[in-house]
Parts: C-alpha cells; sequence; structure tokens
C-alpha cells in the first residue's frame, strides 16, 4: 500500500511539474495592454535551433511602440543572421538595421532587439523574422512573427484580398521565405 501511494504521488508531482497552460503563446496584460509571446515550448518545424520571446504594449494611432524581441539558441559557435521585414504601414522610428548578425559564444544563450514602431493607421501589423545559424554543410532557418497592435481595434490588414481558410477552419499566412536545393553528386 506504501510503495502504490509512493509511487502514484511520484508521478503526479512528475506531471504537475511538466504542466503548461495552453494557452501559453500570446498573453495579455489588461491593466497595460502588454502583450507577450514565445515559441519556447512548443511545437517547431526542423530548422534553425531558435526560439523567440517578445514583449509589446498596443498603442494608438502616431504613438511609439516598443517591440522587445528576445532569441534563444543553445548553439555555442557560429553566427545567427536576422533579417527583419515591417508590414506596410508601420514605420521603424529606432535606427536598427534590418540585416543583424548576432556572433554567437558559449557564455551567452540569449539575444535581444529593441525596436521602436508606429503606424498612422489602426491596425494589427507584423514584424517578421527570418533568422538562421551557418553550418558547414548549409544552413539552418526558422521565421516567427511578432504582432503590433496600434489603435483601438486594431486588425490584421488584408489590403483587400479576403483571408483564405484551411479545411479545418485556421487562417493561411503568407511568409516570406528563402529555400536551399543541394545537388548530391555519386
Amino acid at each position: 500500500m506504501k510503495t502504490t501511494k509512493l509511487l502514484l504521488t511520484s508521478l503526479l508531482i512528475t506531471m504537475g511539474l511538466n504542466a503548461k497552460p495552453s494557452d501559453l503563446n500570446i498573453t495579455e496584460n489588461l491593466d497595460t495592454n502588454i502583450k507577450r509571446g514565445t515559441t519556447i515550448g512548443h511545437y517547431a518545424k526542423p530548422g534553425a535551433p531558435i526560439d523567440m520571446s517578445y514583449e509589446t504594449k498596443k498603442v494608438d494611432i502616431n504613438e511609439v511602440a516598443d517591440v522587445n524581441i528576445t532569441l534563444t539558441t543553445h548553439v555555442r559557435y557560429g553566427d545567427m543572421n536576422v533579417e527583419l521585414n515591417f508590414d506596410d504601414k508601420l514605420e521603424q522610428v529606432s535606427k536598427i538595421s534590418e540585416k543583424l548578425i548576432f556572433q554567437l559564444t558559449p557564455n551567452q544563450r540569449t539575444y535581444t532587439i529593441n525596436l521602436k514602431v508606429k503606424s498612422t493607421e489602426n491596425g494589427l501589423f507584423y514584424i517578421r523574422l527570418l533568422t538562421s545559424i551557418g553550418k558547414d554543410k548549409g544552413s539552418q532557418m526558422r521565421a516567427f512573427a511578432v504582432p503590433v497592435y496600434i489603435g483601438e481595434n486594431p486588425k490584421p490588414k488584408t489590403n483587400g484580398h479576403q483571408i483564405q481558410k484551411v479545411m479545418g477552419g485556421e487562417n493561411l499566412s503568407i511568409s516570406k521565405a528563402v529555400e536551399t536545393i543541394e545537388e548530391i553528386e555519386e
């Protein structure tokens, strides 16, 4: 009886430690309109071993929004290349290059990008990141999108096109991608 209780207790503790809230991707603090999101601990297609977390504040039209992005990797050597792409009508106020290179070191796992953006229109805009870590035999890539909320009742801009949906009802998102093809000689 004691053995069964001991095993059951240890099993429940282990399950409790591994449990994650289902709505971890995006959270909002209603008092300050701060939005937070992360890819850490969520499924990712095979690609660059990079995770991303962000924090942004919903602002009014023509008000500057701080966007804080943290990239995390366990890779210890090499370069991490980041290409930033801003939606139309979303203006970058900060003086940060749209192509960044971080030199990876064994002592550092996180790399931050602090941006300031604004818009003259209401809407839900995105900052897209295309990240890659170079390797001897090509590079590994991963794409991210950070939402920026501007004005009252922000909705995604669709450029007059209807958003397409897959059979399961999910919206399709179009992102910039780079494809590499290697020819293998035998």
